[in-house]
């Protein structure tokens, strides 16, 4: 009895500091100097306390055994939730899908085994990719029946047995508005050849310059669909949303080349509050953000801080129940998590359209 008084003293101490940590941020998002980040920093830091960690461990000793990471490289590029017994995972899709080396992914479980893992199916929509791993018997998330209240203490899982990160369910589900994507170019305009889509100019930092696309390349398609002229290609990139990943088939020279391009945002590679919206810059003063973090068409909020890396896992209520599915770091007191029930939904869509995949048997070397 006293432990379990013990502990609900714990966890409503750590409810007032999230309290506290939430208050700081929307004062300097009001007012920005360096000493009030300074302390807002210092509340951050006290979530990832020791303590305060050691009092969610009992939270997540379920489901920490449906959390996977997802590498390359033996580096971590996302997390992710086992759905399906016999290998199969959700993931944030863009965050594994940028990487230059997806077909080295390796999915690492719970209980350190490693497994080569193959892409099956993807929802753009969402941002989520369905994974396969030659394994069985895995251990599998258990849904929550009901969405959080506003202000429900959240714990974010991962494969060990303390909690990633800890937050606040901050917003109701909703929707979040979209973005088109942007490469970054310049192309024909008036008085020039417009009867192709020919790189004229590659802004520095933009998403084609990171892709290397260079100034004289002919884009031929955008992920197989034919581009004739410049609106061709403005048109079908329009389609897509910042964070995405396009795969651009270009004439240099005498060769055809491929390029894989994760699209950008009209801020990207502009630094500086001159050069972007005052609430944008200070969305970035956090933290590096997810590239893909808008367009959804449900998703509930909450402000777990978050690195890019740590999407794509599940987010779970004090009873260990998954309540959602981190999808994306979209702010500085911001993370975008899909509701359970819609997450289920899409798992179930995504398995019936499955590709057939071939991955490796057996543990994979890293």
């Amino acid at each position: 009895m006293m432990a379990i008084l013990a502990r609900k003293r714990t966890i409503w101490s750590i409810t007032a500091l999230m309290a506290s940590v939430s208050v700081m941020a929307i004062a300097y998002g009001q007012e920005r100097n360096e000493g009030m980040m300074a302390r807002f920093l210092q509340k951050v830091n006290e979530r990832s306390n020791v303590r305060v960690m050691a009092a969610f461990r009992e939270v997540v000793a379920d489901p920490h055994d449906s959390t996977v990471e997802l590498l390359i490289k033996d580096e971590r590029v996302a997390l992710g939730a086992i759905v399906d017994s016999q290998g199969w995972i959700i993931t944030k899709a863009s965050q594994v899908l940028a990487q230059e080396n997806v077909t080295k992914l390796v999915c690492r479980l719970s209980n350190g085994d490693t497994y080569a893992a193959a892409v099956a199916a993807q929802d753009r929509k969402f941002d989520v990719a369905l994974i396969k791993i030659e394994a069985s018997g895995l251990e599998t998330m258990e849904m929550a029946e009901s969405e959080p209240a506003i202000g429900s203490l959240l714990a974010t899982t991962s494969p060990r047995a303390e909690p990633l990160a800890i937050g606040v369910m901050s917003s109701a589900a909703r929707s979040i508005q979209g973005e088109f994507g942007v490469l970054g170019i310049r192309l024909p305009g008036v008085g020039e050849d417009v009867t192709e889509a020919r790189v004229m100019q590659v802004f520095d930092k933009s998403a084609a310059d990171k892709s290397g696309l260079l100034v004289g390349d002919l884009i031929l398609s955008v992920n197989s669909i034919g581009v004739q002229t410049a609106g061709d290609l403005q048109k079908t990139i329009r389609g897509y949303q910042p964070g995405d990943v396009v795969r651009l088939t270009i004439t240099r020279g005498d060769a055809d080349i491929d390029l894989l391009c994760t699209l950008g945002d009209r801020y990207t590679g502009v630094e500086g509050p001159e050069g972007m919206a005052r609430h944008e810059f200070q969305n970035h003063l956090g933290g590096p953000l997810s590239s893909r973090r808008s367009g959804f068409p449900t998703v509930f909020q909450h402000d777990t801080f978050l690195r890019p890396e740590d999407c794509g896992g599940p987010v779970v209520n004090l009873d260990g129940k998954v309540v959602g599915l981190n999808i994306a770091r979209a702010g500085r007191v911001a993370s975008y998590a899909i509701p359970a029930s819609i997450l289920s939904e899409v798992v179930q869509r995504l398995k019936s359209e499955a590709a057939p995949q071939t991955v490796s048997t057996g543990a994979a070397a890293l």
